[in-house]
């Protein structure tokens, strides 16, 4: 059996779900425990959404990792928030909630992320991933006030790390939506997305942010 069919065949065992493979990133054959071994972009059968990475670790071990509980609880964030992101975010902004976390205990798979921080560990990283659709130019300080208390949503889930990535792209592109279900996975920076971007922000847990005009601070214009 080849690499796929294991790493599926250990996903579908492990869970009790049929699971569809959307991309395959080839890892090294000469060198796999120095440039890593093949790893899958995947979802649950019918949940595109729920797409996480799964692979062979470096190891000479035959050892699976997955993200499934991370791409679960990151979902759970994105339809939770809704309510308080959308009243904070720019109309029409695509957006989604990602945890990044190294738990893949199966037995954690119906238990909240809520629940998880409170009892077992918030040592883990959510990200505000958010696609700002513009016409032309943007007066970036026109959503300083909305963006600051995105963030404040996501840090006041109490977790260790946060980011907010929020890149301001032209209405004309009709790519984002894909970009942002596959932004977790696909580690495609906004400066190098081929779409018009006219520039981004990049933030966290490191930063001295107090104010709108603090986060602003932080934009950083993408040059054509």
């Amino acid at each position: 059996m080849n690499s796929e069919g294991k790493i599926v065949n250990y996903l579908e065992d492990k869970y009790g779900e049929k699971f569809v493979v959307e991309h395959k990133k080839e890892g090294s054959f000469l060198f796999p425990e120095m440039y890593g071994k093949d790893k899958l972009f995947v979802h649950p059968e019918k949940k595109p959404e729920l797409l996480f990475e799964a692979g062979q670790s470096r190891s000479k071990e035959i050892h699976y990792y997955d993200g499934y509980i991370s791409a679960i609880w990151g979902d759970e964030l994105t339809k939770s928030l809704k309510d308080e992101l959308e009243k904070q975010l720019p109309k029409g902004s695509i957006y989604r909630v990602f945890v990044n976390s190294s738990e893949d205990n199966a037995r954690f798979k119906d238990q909240s992320f809520y629940d998880y921080i409170k009892n077992e560990n918030n040592r883990l990283m959510v990200v505000l991933e958010v696609a700002i659709r513009t016409d032309g130019e943007p007066n970036v300080d026109e959503y300083s006030a909305g963006l600051y208390q995105a963030l404040e949503v996501i840090k006041n889930l109490h977790t260790k790390y946060y980011t907010l990535s929020a890149g301001f792209v032209d209405k004309s592109e009709d790519k984002m939506t894909d970009y942002i279900r596959t932004s977790n996975v696909n580690n495609l920076p906004w400066s190098n997305l081929d779409a018009q971007v006219y520039g981004y922000l990049l933030v966290g847990e490191r930063y001295n942010i107090q104010n709108p005009d603090d986060l602003m601070k932080n934009y950083k214009p993408v040059e054509e």
